[in-house]
């Protein structure tokens, strides 16, 4: 498999696991022939659509595995191959960034520029269109656990709330069997209620959570359990089981684990 292909088949794969985060059944094709409205067919890399709320969202995502900063007339080139194809988003991800004009062509035409790093996060793409999919809301419930997550202007940002572990010195997201746990924490470090909340995590929210700690981990990061026998005296401090990903599969997580290894 040539680079160019490999790259096509990791980014159809980040997307198939992260716009499926509750089996929606959203398809993404990888070499998909696109048919325009003059019936011409156009090659691309990865392409996938769904429907929210009667309305079709499709994203046409071109691949560039270059050793040198993409240069504005790929950028466009990608716009003209879909200039008479109807209303897509259009995404370029790329191994080596843009040139500074690519990246105010791309701003003109509405083409959303991504490198490989950010693939994982995909947060401006995954905000328009998945947002109420990947993210609980107040009413969710942990099964089993409950964590913080970060809010901004009220809404969830996706990011989790980290700790210092006092031996490894480790960022790690604390996971907690308990709803009055996570609360305890939330006040003992005195955390914004405007910037932080207590969120349940459903074995969907669950499974997006381990896709993410996946690369968490790559990054020297991870996450532990903090939990507190019953009947503890009220100031007691938790227990800190430090976790992996691979652990909490085994032990909580109901279904089938994909991987977004490369």
């Amino acid at each position: 498999m040539n680079n160019g292909v490999a790259l096509e088949k990791f980014t159809q794969q980040v997307y198939t696991y992260l716009l499926n985060m509750k089996d929606e059944g959203v398809i993404v094709e990888q070499n998909f022939q696109l048919i325009d409205k003059h019936h011409i067919s156009h090659q691309i890399d990865v392409f996938y659509q769904f429907e929210r709320a009667g309305i079709t969202h499709k994203v046409a995502i071109e691949c560039k595995n270059h050793s040198r900063p993409i240069e504005n007339g790929k950028v466009a080139e990608f716009y003209g191959k879909l200039a008479h194809a109807g209303n897509i988003q259009k995404v370029m991800v790329s191994k080596s960034g843009y040139q500074e004009k690519a990246k105010q062509m791309a701003e003109a035409y509405d083409i959303l520029l991504l490198t490989i790093d950010e693939l994982p996060k995909i947060n401006e793409l995954l905000a328009k269109r998945l947002k109420s999919v990947a993210l609980p809301d107040e009413n969710a419930i942990g099964e089993p656990f409950w964590t913080i997550m970060e809010k901004r202007q009220g809404e969830l940002t996706g990011s989790y709330y980290s700790v210092d572990h006092p031996v490894s010195h480790k960022q790690n997201i604390p996971l907690f069997y308990s709803k009055i746990h996570a609360e305890r924490e939330f006040n003992n470090s005195e955390l914004s209620k405007s910037n932080w909340c207590i969120r349940g995590m459903p074995q969907h929210v669950f499974r997006t959570f381990l896709i993410l700690l996946e690369l968490t981990e790559r990054r020297g990061q991870g996450a532990e359990i903090f939990f507190l026998p019953s009947g503890t005296i009220e100031n007691a401090d938790f227990i800190r089981l430090p976790t992996t990903r691979e652990d909490l599969i085994a032990e909580y997580y109901h279904g089938k684990m994909p991987t977004v290894q490369s």
